[in-house]
């Protein structure tokens, strides 16, 4: 049940975060390797009342979510028509293997001599690495479409929108959910690689700071916002994918 699977994660994670209270208590004298929970707690709670926090995740989220979104428009777009015709994918494979195998490290420093450390560097660095993952799987789920449901939208005369929005996109759907979950950790990825590099705001700049200033806690607390922003976007991608399609309900995570 939903409600008992909440459970227990809620204690495993209570239960892990005392076992590190202790061990980190009674096994570390210098927090400066690994801080203890209460530590990471006090450091949350002093960037929040300084307004430092703020600042720096609504920057991180801002540029996440912009960068995601237009990922998944135009990665389920392009891959719909890879899907669908074979000279677009034979036209677009080049360019997706160029840019799948530039590592991400390489390309951001010709984004920000290009349109500098703005939130459109970012978005770029974030489409960059997340697009491909939805394109292709939005493709490969449009190209294993049942034969069989095509011939039924033929039998019930459905024009060419009717069967797009009715037969090929709901049974993409689970390949287009699976890139989508795969874009999450690379749009992370990218955002913070890109405020590494040249930001004055951000999740990543507060990582570079809270390093340069060897401020162990302050790093946990940029590291433990990363995983819940991660997590907390899996949960919306599941979410929709239950409103979506409501067969897949039952379905494993």
């Amino acid at each position: 049940m939903p409600g008992q699977a909440l459970r227990r994660g809620c204690l495993s994670i209570a239960g892990g975060l005392l076992l590190w209270e202790i061990l980190t208590r009674l096994l570390l004298e210098n927090e400066l390797l690994i801080p203890p929970p209460t530590s990471v707690l006090r450091s949350l709670w002093k960037l929040t009342l300084s307004g430092e926090l703020n600042r720096h995740l609504s920057a991180t989220l801002f540029e996440f979510v912009c960068g995601f979104s237009t990922a998944c428009i135009v990665g389920i777009l392009l891959g719909y028509l890879m899907g669908r015709y074979r000279w677009f994918d034979d036209l677009m494979d080049p360019w997706i293997a160029t840019l799948y195998s530039i590592p991400v490290i390489a390309f951001v420093p010709f984004i920000i001599i290009w349109f500098g450390i703005g939130l459109f560097s970012k978005i770029i660095v974030v489409f960059k690495i997340t697009a491909v993952a939805i394109m292709l799987n939005t493709a490969a789920g449009i190209k294993t479409i049942d034969p069989v449901w095509l011939e039924l939208s033929n039998s019930l005369r459905l024009s060419p929108w009717e069967t797009t929005y009715k037969i090929r996109l709901p049974a993409a759907l689970p390949y287009i959910i699976t890139g989508m979950r795969l874009g999450v950790g690379r749009a992370l990825l990218g955002v913070i690689v890109a405020e590494l590099m040249a930001a004055n705001a951000g999740l990543g700049y507060l990582l570079r700071d809270a390093s340069e200033t060897w401020d162990s806690p302050k790093l946990f607390v940029a590291v433990v916002l990363l995983a819940a922003m991660g997590v907390g976007s899996f949960i919306l991608i599941r979410k929709g994918e239950q409103k979506l399609a409501p067969w897949r309900e039952t379905a494993e995570w």
